[in-house]
C-alpha cells in the first residue's frame, strides 16, 4: 500500500494549522519551499533599543524581498521607516546639543583621536575631509538634510521604493551606530556624512550584502 504524499499547497495549509494552534512555529520556509532559513539576529543585546529594533526590521524586510514575499516587505517597511525616524530625530538632538561656537568651530572631536579616523572610514569620509571640523555653516546644513531624509521617509511610505530605503538605512543606521559608538566624534563626523549623501557621492557599503553590513555595524559598535 503506498502512502500518499501532500502536495505542496496542502503543506503549507498544515503548517500554518500547526502554527496556530502552537504545535509548531511558521517560518518563512514553510510559506515559501525556495526560501533560505531565516536566521536571528544575534549580538545587539546591547544596542540601544531604537537601534536595535530598526536593525531587527530591516533584517526582516530584506529577507522577505530575498524570498520573493514583496508583500510581506511591503508591510515591514513603515517600522524600519519610523525608526530611521526615530534614529534622525536624535541624531538631530546630539546636532543641536553640540553647536559650534559663534566664532570658530567644534573642538568636541579632532583628527587626533584614536578613533576618528576608523569611524571616519567606516562612514566613506576620505581622510583628508578631516584636516577642520566643520563650523557653524556645515552644522546648520546637516540640520536641514536631517530635516529633507525624515521627508524622504514620510514619502516612502507611499512610494515603497524598497531600493531608495536600503540606501537610507545603509546610510542611516551607520550612522547612529558610529555616534552612539562615539558620541564625541558627532559634531565632526555627522555634518560631513550628511553632506556626503545629500550630494549623492558614492557609498562603498551600496553593494555590500546585509550580512556584510550588519558584521562592519557590529565590529563599529565594539570599538
Amino acid at each position: 500500500m503506498s502512502s500518499i504524499v501532500p502536495g505542496p499547497q496542502k503543506k503549507i495549509g498544515e503548517e500554518i494549522d500547526a502554527a496556530r494552534s502552537g504545535a509548531k512555529p511558521l517560518s518563512a520556509g514553510d510559506l515559501n519551499a525556495s526560501a533560505p532559513p531565516q536566521e536571528e539576529l544575534t549580538g545587539l543585546d546591547d544596542w540601544p533599543e531604537t537601534l536595535r529594533s530598526t536593525v531587527e526590521a530591516e533584517h526582516d524586510r530584506v529577507t522577505a524581498l530575498a524570498t520573493n514575499r514583496r508583500r510581506t516587505a511591503d508591510g515591514v517597511l513603515p517600522q524600519v521607516v519610523q525608526g530611521l525616524d526615530q534614529l534622525l530625530d536624535q541624531l538631530a538632538d546630539r546636532l543641536q546639543a553640540d553647536k559650534p561656537r559663534r566664532f570658530g568651530k567644534s573642538s568636541t572631536a579632532s583628527s587626533d583621536d584614536a578613533d576618528l579616523d576608523a569611524f571616519a572610514e567606516l562612514l566613506g569620509i576620505p581622510a583628508d575631509d578631516l584636516a577642520s571640523a566643520p563650523g557653524r555653516g556645515e552644522h546648520r546644513a546637516a540640520l536641514r538634510t536631517i530635516k529633507q531624509l525624515r521627508s524622504q521617509l514620510k514619502e516612502l511610505e507611499t512610494t515603497k521604493d524598497h531600493s531608495k530605503l536600503t540606501r537610507l538605512v545603509t546610510f542611516v543606521v551607520r550612522l547612529a551606530v558610529v555616534t552612539d559608538t562615539a558620541p564625541q566624534t558627532t559634531a565632526t563626523l555627522a555634518p560631513l556624512a550628511l553632506d556626503r549623501y545629500a550630494n549623492a557621492l558614492p557609498d562603498h557599503q551600496w553593494d555590500c550584502t546585509f550580512d556584510q553590513k550588519l558584521a562592519s555595524w557590529k565590529e563599529a559598535a565594539t570599538n
